[in-house]
């Protein structure tokens, strides 16, 4: 397992490298954080294939007992946003903790290892925005099928 969680994986799930404006929009969300241009695939993995495996440490702190109930939840928030930009699913999924009376790590943090395997990379909202509602929602429910404490 590479930091990311995303080193076994098929060729469905690999996104098309050809779409440039895709790549364009990963290296702009992750060239900060890359010192050599061999850094980037661990650093952007995650956006072009759906983590399989997730990082044991961050499961072992951060997913819950609670957070598979929470993630089924989160995807019913997520199936009514119209509007999948980065700065609206941010404003909803704000609402909805706060309508819920949710602690905010308690819903981002396996938000987050749902969507990259690891508790790393960029502004989640942009990650969920730039892979997608489709994806964002796919790769939730396979963590919570998955995942296991």
């Amino acid at each position: 397992l590479n930091d990311n969680g995303a080193n076994n994986y098929n060729a469905k799930q690999l996104k098309n490298f050809s779409d440039k404006s895709f790549v364009s929009k990963v290296i702009a969300l992750t060239k900060e954080r890359a010192t050599f241009v061999t850094d980037f695939w661990d650093l952007t993995a995650f956006f072009f294939v759906a983590p399989n495996l997730f990082d044991e440490k961050a499961v072992s702190k951060q997913w819950k007992e609670s957070s598979p109930a929470l993630m089924i939840e989160l995807i019913n928030c997520l199936n009514n946003i119209a509007d999948f930009s980065s700065e609206n699913i941010e404003n909803q999924i704000k609402i909805w903790i706060n309508e819920k009376e949710l602690g905010f790590g308690s819903v981002m943090q396996p938000f987050r290892l749902g969507l990259v395997g690891a508790l790393k990379g960029p502004h989640l909202f942009d990650i969920a925005s730039l892979i997608g509602k489709e994806e964002t929602i796919s790769r939730l429910k396979f963590a919570i099928e998955n995942i296991q404490k």
